[in-house]
């Protein structure tokens, strides 16, 4: 299976980030902003050489990666997974640029960072805070009802398992939240670690519609998935319109773990660019 445009968004890939991104704007503690943090444009040319988002002991850096993986990072949707998609308003310089991060924590700040159970909530709010300042970033939320795509168990029941902790650890992309896709050699899609919110906004960069975990499965999974050589046709009905005309093909890949894509209405959230510039280097 193949994210044409999950790669063009990811380009810098591979990422390594908290596992638990997935927090409420309410359960974030406040939490001071970073003690000290440079930021500089990497102009290297092509996508070789080293890349690198991770939180360690001391801060947050950033190897060549470009702004708009700072904002996933920072903004996740409150019913989980990411704002793939779903970002409005956003000039094409954050997608685009790259940039070198080092933001450093204060030592007041060191023991609660490197608490697990504090850490991913401490790093949403304090790049947060760094957007703000560095980026005079303004955003909003919106709740908007559209047609969608849920995301559902099968009545066969889920085809996968899920991930054990000593699980031998997947070759290839390392996602924000934690999950790991990458290649098998008979060519299928090895998603571990992944959580049905990340899955569900990954299928959002194959639809027109947003696709939205509704499995109920609160987990992290590992799971190969095929996709068809030849995509069946989606179903007609009586009048000569399609029923899911806008279904994306690889819905027909998920059979065979177990999972579908259902049309639907729901509430979405929609995060808004309202004013952006570019950072001021140092």
């Amino acid at each position: 299976m193949t994210f044409p445009n999950v790669r063009c968004i990811f380009l810098s890939l591979p990422l390594l980030v908290p596992a638990a991104l997935q927090l409420s704007a309410q359960a974030q503690p406040q939490t001071k902003p970073f003690d000290v943090v440079s930021i500089r444009q990497n102009a290297s040319a092509g996508n070789e050489g080293p890349h690198d988002l991770v939180a360690g002991p001391d801060g947050f850096r950033v190897v060549r990666q470009p702004l708009l993986n700072i904002l996933f990072t920072a903004y996740t949707p409150q019913d989980g997974g990411m704002f793939l998609n779903r970002i409005e308003q956003m000039p094409d310089w954050l997608r685009r640029e790259r940039y070198d991060i080092d933001a450093r924590i204060s030592d007041a700040d060191r023991a609660a960072w490197n608490d697990p159970a504090n850490q991913p909530a401490m790093l949403q709010a304090k790049l947060q805070s760094m957007l703000q300042e560095r980026l005079k970033l303004v955003v909003h939320r919106e709740i908007r009802t559209v047609p969608v795509f849920d995301l559902v168990v099968a009545k066969s029941g889920a085809k996968f398992t899920e991930t054990k902790p000593d699980e031998p650890k997947t070759a290839g992309a390392i996602l924000p939240g934690g999950g790991r896709m990458g290649q098998n050699a008979d060519g299928a899609t090895h998603f571990s670690n992944f959580s049905m919110g990340l899955l569900a906004a990954l299928l959002s960069s194959k639809s027109e519609r947003p696709v939205l975990d509704k499995t109920g499965l609160a987990g992290r999974y590992t799971l190969n998935v095929f996709e068809p050589q030849q995509m069946a046709a989606p179903s007609v009905s009586p009048n000569g319109q399609s029923e899911d005309e806008r279904r994306p093909a690889v819905a027909d890949a998920l059979k065979s773990v177990g999972l579908e894509l259902k049309s639907a209405k729901e509430q979405v959230e929609f995060l808004v660019i309202d004013h952006v510039e570019r950072p001021t280097e140092n």
